[in-house]
């Protein structure tokens, strides 16, 4: 063997490497799991602009005072805008959803 031959092995192994690892994340990107995270992840941040997380936690009781931790977190909601109890409802939603597909759908392969 050649050092051409073996040159031009090595480059149609690396063109036909570099196929299937677009391939392997195209399918990656476009699993129905993932797009559900993703979509979950964008409403969540989307809440960012209505909600300052960093304050609410730093307002909040104790954790281990579970009854005030109801209170104040019922309150949150009750005060919060629609839009944003919209998003967070549909993040809890896409997250139940996509925690269903991934237990049932076990047999299936991933990638």
């Amino acid at each position: 063997m050649d050092i051409n031959e073996a040159k031009r092995n090595s480059a149609l192994s690396k063109r036909i490497m570099h196929r299937v690892y677009v391939i392997a994340t195209l399918r990656m990107l476009l699993h129905p799991v993932f797009l559900k995270s993703l979509i979950a992840v964008v409403f969540f941040w989307r809440t960012t602009s209505y909600v300052s997380y960093t304050h609410v936690i730093a307002n909040a009781p104790s954790l281990f005072d579970v009854k005030s931790d109801f209170m104040f977190y019922s309150s949150a909601l009750m005060h919060a805008e629609s839009v944003t109890l919209a998003l967070l409802a549909s993040v809890a939603l896409l997250v139940v959803w996509a925690s269903f597909d991934v237990m049932h759908k076990r047999s299936q392969v991933w990638f």
